[in-house]
């Protein structure tokens, strides 16, 4: 009998285990975008362990930075999908406004900012965590397209492809507090944003370049040409390197930041555009609208190491510890 107990008591103990192990895995959270769902891959496997069903032409996702939640934007639904990114069930649907698109979570996971990029909306909608309200309306420049946060100094910056313009807003009374004008030809899309919040790397369509902006001076110190765009793009954690995918072309540009200045190419495949890094910064992975792949890369052998299949045009990332 005290063996059966022990049999039985050592299966839970693993089963505990690899439900534990499961759960703390690196997870990525894809949009594939015409099949209206989200793919949960575990890079380690090179698989999809989870398949979640939300709105149509689903463009934009992030998960909150304490990992409890993902949100993926539903353009042409104008809702926004909370999933509960432990157990991979929608937990709440919220009502955004015109052509939504970006979406990004303030650095204490308390609230969740959504751009509508509509001629008739040009605005962000904030939701708090939680109870799901919806806090405010906060009015930028014209056609909005995505977001980023400065942790640091509790700042948004928003692209406006319309006016282009950055528009820098406040994260604790979510008011606009300044604006940076983006020089050059090229329409301002997506973006990222150093660690230690001083500079802002912005993708321009239209020109295939992406502008280095100086934070503390609040202007453009370079215009640097890249592949074929639109792109995405990624600052690897220890801010050393700038991932730039091109959905154009079929290449990743990575840029030095020490000097500013493209340190090669890593051919990855037809039509990347949504990247990251993992949080050690050991691996990026990219999405491949034209082959339904997310590909890993291995960023000190700076060469694609894991080819994973997700169906439906995958086209933004957002990583899961």
């Amino acid at each position: 009998m005290k063996k059966i107990i022990f049999i039985v008591a050592f299966n839970i103990f693993l089963i505990s285990l690899l439900l534990q192990s499961k759960v703390e895995a690196l997870l990525l959270f894809v949009n594939n975008r015409d099949s209206a769902e989200v793919s949960v891959i575990n890079p380690e496997k090179a698989s999809i362990i989870e398949k979640i069903r939300v709105g149509k032409k689903s463009t934009y996702i992030a998960v909150s930075p304490d990992g409890e939640y993902a949100f993926a934007v539903s353009t042409a639904e104008k809702r926004l999908y909370v999933i509960d990114a432990k157990r991979f069930k929608i937990v709440k649907k919220l009502p955004l406004s015109d052509a939504p698109k970006g979406v990004g979570i303030t650095g204490d996971s308390e609230f969740i900012y959504v751009v509508n990029e509509g001629s008739s909306a040009s605005n962000i909608y904030v939701f708090k965590t939680g109870s799901w309200e919806r806090m405010k309306r906060i009015k930028v420049g014209s056609l909005p397209h995505n977001v980023t946060f400065s942790t640091p100094d509790d700042l948004a910056y928003v692209t406006n492809g319309g006016s282009k313009t950055i528009s820098i807003i406040d994260t604790k009374k979510h008011e606009v507090v300044g604006e940076i004008r983006i020089t050059g030809n090229g329409v301002p899309h997506n973006l990222d944003i150093t660690s230690d919040g001083k500079y802002l790397i912005v993708t321009l369509k239209g020109t295939n370049e992406v502008a280095i902006v100086d934070l503390k001076k609040k202007e453009v110190i370079k215009l640097l040409p890249v592949s074929k765009g639109h792109h995405g793009v990624a600052i690897s954690p220890d801010d050393r390197y700038v991932y730039v995918t091109g959905v154009g072309d079929d290449v990743v540009a990575v840029i030095d930041t020490a000097n500013w200045q493209i340190k090669g190419t890593i051919k990855v495949g037809n039509g990347p555009h949504g990247v990251r890094f993992s949080p050690d910064g050991r691996m990026a992975f990219v999405a491949l609208t034209k082959t339904d792949e997310v590909i890993v890369i291995d960023t000190k052998a700076q060469r694609v190491v894991k080819r994973i299949k997700s169906p439906g045009v995958p086209f933004w990332i957002a990583t899961k510890e």
